[in-house]
């Protein structure tokens, strides 16, 4: 998919300035005034002017000079404090973990150098596969204390990195957390190369395939929506009773692991699959929404903060076992937490 020049010259645009930022324009600024405020110091002035003018002259000796040049430094000092010691912390970074051999080290590299000095310390959220009950447990208590209020985005955060490798059905539970949080920067490991980034490459305006019927629920009131970016979902991989209740989303471009490299894009595929739900919840017949994703780690966080309670049906995310072929396991999403799902008589038991 070609984009317009328009949308190359943004990013391009956009790239330039943030490479212009400073690190540290106060602190710059502040240096700035102690060095020319330090040399007055040491130097005395003496200034004649021409006969018969109105003022015949004047003169500052070094001690007069220091008074003149106390003030520019004292700024500039004050300036520096005020950035390094007495500024908020008002980055707030968290790594969410539980796949094998994931790193839990936030990657510092994708922060500029003034939020890598001032960032808050790296929140955790580990979410092991081994143990799918203990895992849901630790998500409602985190839910029950107000974990990212609390403890994240306490005392005027202004920006949130979040990011990281685990379970889809957790990742997109985590990311219903922050359905109400603004300013939130999303990166992602990519598969080429093992490396972290961020979401900030050109927009290539990846939309979904043919979207203009949506399925109908089975005789239980249970209907599914699967996205298959990042691998091919075949219908075969369903569970039974859903296999013919549930739309499979295709991208408009070769599906790939890092499909999406663009923040803006993530929204816009989000809000899309959030408006198929929308419209799916409105049906009296719907009782709830399954939700097969096979997709990045950034957009499973993007689609959890899609989740509305009491505008939505209840969600229940599967679990893909790539060993088996299958969908294994799954959890149901509500305002009160996360449960682990059984559909009665089919393949998740």
């Amino acid at each position: 998919m070609q984009s317009t020049f328009w949308s190359k010259f943004k990013w391009f645009f956009e790239r330039i300035l943030e490479f212009k930022k400073k690190a540290y324009p106060l602190s710059t600024l502040g240096a700035r005034l102690i060095l020319f405020g330090s040399p007055m110091t040491l130097i005395a002035i003496k200034v004649i002017f021409p006969p018969k003018f109105i003022i015949q002259g004047f003169e500052f000796t070094s001690n007069e000079i220091s008074l003149i040049s106390i003030l520019p430094i004292l700024v500039g000092c004050y300036l520096i404090h005020h950035e390094l010691a007495l500024s908020a912390r008002n980055t707030a970074r968290v790594i969410i973990t539980g796949l094998p051999g994931v790193s839990s080290v936030f990657p510092t590299g994708l922060l500029s150098k003034s939020e890598q000095k001032l960032s808050r310390e790296t929140v955790e959220l580990s979410a092991p596969d081994s143990d799918i009950d203990l895992l849901i447990e630790r998500y409602n208590a985190e839910l029950c204390v107000d974990l990212f209020k609390r403890f994240v985005l306490q005392d005027g955060c202004q920006k949130l990195y979040i990011g990281g490798l685990a379970r889809v059905p957790f990742l997109v539970a985590y990311g219903a957390f922050l359905r109400n949080v603004s300013n939130i920067v999303l990166f992602d490991k990519v598969h080429r190369d093992g490396n972290w980034r961020l979401l900030n490459d050109e927009n290539q305006a990846v939309e979904f395939l043919n979207i203009s019927d949506l399925p109908k629920p089975n005789e239980n009131g249970d209907v599914g929506l699967a996205v298959a970016f990042s691998t091919v979902i075949n219908a075969g991989q369903l569970p039974a009773s859903l296999q013919k209740h549930t739309k499979i989303l295709r991208p408009s471009i070769t599906g790939e692991r890092n499909l999406i490299l663009n923040q803006e894009n993530l929204q816009h595929i989000s809000g899309s699959l959030a408006r198929m739900i929308d419209a799916l919840s409105q049906s009296s017949e719907v009782k709830l929404i399954h939700l097969f994703l096979s997709v990045q780690s950034s957009l499973a966080i993007e689609i959890g903060r899609r989740y509305q309670e009491g505008t939505h049906k209840k969600w229940v995310i599967h679990n893909f076992n790539a060993n088996d072929h299958c969908y294994d396991w799954a959890v149901k999403l509500s305002n009160s937490g996360l449960s682990s799902f059984h559909l009665n008589g089919d393949i998740n038991q």
